[in-house]
C-alpha cells in the first residue's frame, strides 16, 4: 500500500497516530484525578483492538512492526536505567538497597513459577519467565508518590526511604529484565540439552563483554574537538552527537544481537553500555536523561502501552485463566510485601517505616508492559512452532497487563493513603496543615522518575 493509504483511517500510520494522541489524552485526563495514566494508555489500546464500531477505522500494528516499537521502547527505558543508576546511593544504604533489589524480585519470581506450573500448566522456564515479568516495580509511579507524600509535611529524606526506594526501584527493573531475557533464551534455545543449558549463562557472557566494549568506546567516540580562540584551547564533545552515538549503539546491539540469535544480551548489553559511559563523559548525561526522558515521555510511553494494550484479545481469554491469574497476582503481591519487610529488618527504620517501605513496592507498570508481550512477539519472529510456548507466551502476556491494572493503582493509594499512618511528620511541623502551608516543600534531591 502507499503511504498515503497508509496515513488514511484503517491505515497503520493513522492507527499509530490516533493511539498515540488518545493515549496521551487519557492520560492528562487521568493524571488530574489522581489515577495512574498508563492504565488510560493500557485500556485505550485494549479498546481499539476490541470495541467491534472502532476496529472498523482503525488498523493494528503489524506483529513486525509492533514488535520493533516495543524494542525501541525497551531500549530507551534500559538506557534511562543504566543512565540513572547511581552505585553511591547503594553505599549510602548500605546492603537494604541490594536486599530489596534482590529478595522480594527472586522471592516472587519464584512464588509466580511455582503457582503458575501447577495451576496453569506452565513449564519451569516458562513460569520464571512470567514471575521475572511481574517482579518488577515501576519507579514511574513510586518517585512521584513519594515526591507528594513529601510536599505533605511527611518525612522520607532522614531516614533515607527516598534515596533507598528510588534506587532499588532503578537496580530492581535491571535484575528482573536480564533474568527475564536469561529464562526467554533458555526457552527458545532448542537443540541438545546442553546447548538449553548453556545459552543463558552464555548470553549473560556476551551481554556484559559488548556492554563494556561499548561503554568504554564511548570514552573516546565521538571524539572531543579542539577549538582555540586567543590562544586559549578548549576541548569540547558535542552532547547532541554523543546522544545519537549512545541511540545508534544501543539500537544496534539489540537488534544485531537478536538477529544472531542472542536476544537475551542486547538488553544486558545497553544497560551496561549506559552504565559504564558515564565514566569518560563530561557533565552532559543531564542532557543526555533530560533528551530520553521527554522522548519516553511524550511518545515512547503513549505508544508502548497503547500497544501492548492491542496485543489483548478479550475473545480469546479463557474464565479459568482469569481467576488462576487473579490467585497467583494475591499470593505474589503478599509474599512480595513479606521479602521486603524482611530486606528492611536491618535498618534503622521503624516498624511503622518499613511497612510504607512494604506498600511502596507493590506499584508495576513499565517492565510489565516492555517486556510482557516481548516473548510473544520472539516466538512470532523466530516462526516457533511450540505450541506449549506459544500458549505461555500468551498467558505471560494476559497475566502482565493484569498485573498492571490491578497493581498500579492499588499501590499508588496504598502509598498515598498510608502515608499517615506509617510516616512521622517533618521535624518542626505539628500537623500536615503546617507542613503544606509552608510552601509544599519537595524532598532534597528530588529523585528522578526513571521508568
Amino acid at each position: 500500500p502507499t503511504t498515503g493509504s497508509l496515513a488514511l483511517p484503517g491505515g497503520v500510520l493513522f492507527s499509530l497516530f490516533l493511539l498515540l494522541l488518545l493515549c496521551t489524552l487519557c492520560r492528562l485526563l487521568l493524571k488530574s484525578l489522581g489515577i495512574p495514566g498508563m492504565l488510560g494508555m493500557l485500556l485505550v489500546g485494549i479498546g481499539m483492538s476490541n470495541i467491534p464500531w472502532i476496529k472498523e477505522y482503525t488498523a493494528v500494528a503489524p506483529s513486525s512492526v509492533s514488535s520493533d516499537i516495543k524494542n525501541v521502547c525497551l531500549i530507551i527505558i534500559l538506557m534511562r536505567g543504566g543512565l540513572s543508576l547511581e552505585l553511591a546511593d547503594v553505599k549510602k544504604c548500605g546492603r537494604a538497597v541490594l536486599l530489596l533489589v534482590f529478595l522480594p524480585c527472586f522471592t516472587e519470581a519464584l512464588v509466580y513459577a511455582i503457582l503458575s506450573v501447577f495451576l496453569i500448566g506452565l513449564r519451569w522456564t516458562e513460569g520464571f519467565m512470567l514471575g521475572f515479568v511481574v517482579a518488577a516495580v515501576t519507579p514511574a509511579i513510586i518517585v512521584p508518590v513519594l515526591m507528594k507524600v513529601a510536599a505533605r509535611g511527611y518525612e522520607i529524606q532522614s531516614n533515607y526511604i527516598s534515596t533507598m526506594l528510588t534506587s532499588a526501584s532503578s537496580f530492581d527493573d535491571v535484575v528482573a529484565i536480564s533474568s527475564f531475557m536469561v529464562f526467554l533464551s533458555a526457552s527458545i534455545a532448542g537443540g541438545s540439552l546442553i546447548w538449553q543449558v548453556f545459552k543463558g549463562p552464555l548470553e549473560i557472557l556476551i551481554g556484559i563483554s559488548v556492554g563494556c566494549i561499548l561503554g568504554m568506546a564511548m570514552w573516546f567516540v565521538p571524539p572531543p574537538v579542539k577549538f582555540i580562540e586567543n590562544g586559549d584551547s578548549t576541548t569540547v564533545v558535542f552532547p547532541k552527537t554523543r546522544l545519537c552515538f549512545i541511540l545508534m549503539m544501543g539500537t544496534t546491539v539489540v537488534f544485531g544481537l537478536g538477529y544472531l540469535g542472542f536476544s537475551g544480551s542486547g538488553p544486558l548489553a545497553v544497560i551496561v553500555m549506559s552504565l559504564l559511559q558515564r565514566k569518560g563523559s563530561h557533565p552532559m548525561d543531564s542532557y543526555i536523561s533530560g533528551v530520553l526522558d521527554r522522548l519516553w515521555d511524550y511518545i515512547m510511553e503513549p505508544l508502548l502501552f497503547g500497544l501492548v494494550g492491542t496485543d489483548i484479545k478479550l475473545n480469546v481469554i479463557k474464565a479459568d485463566i482469569l481467576w488462576k491469574a487473579g490467585v497467583i497476582i494475591v499470593v505474589g503481591l503478599v509474599f512480595r510485601c513479606l521479602a521486603a519487610l524482611v530486606a528492611v529488618l536491618g535498618t534503622s527504620l521503624t516498624l511503622r517505616e518499613r511497612l510504607f517501605v512494604c506498600v511502596s513496592w507493590i506499584p508495576k507498570a513499565t517492565v510489565q508492559a516492555a517486556i510482557g508481550s516481548y516473548a510473544l512477539s520472539t516466538v512470532v519472529e523466530l516462526d516457533i512452532r511450540d505450541e506449549d510456548l506459544i500458549k505461555a507466551s500468551e498467558v505471560i502476556l494476559t497475566i502482565a497487563v493484569l498485573v498492571i491494572l490491578i497493581s498500579a493503582p492499588l499501590g499508588s493509594l496504598l502509598m498515598t493513603f498510608m502515608a499517615p499512618m506509617l510516616l512521622p511528620l517533618k521535624s518542626g511541623y505539628n500537623t500536615v496543615k503546617e507542613a503544606e502551608a509552608d510552601d509544599g516543600e519537595q524532598p532534597e534531591h528530588a529523585p528522578s522518575t526513571k521508568a
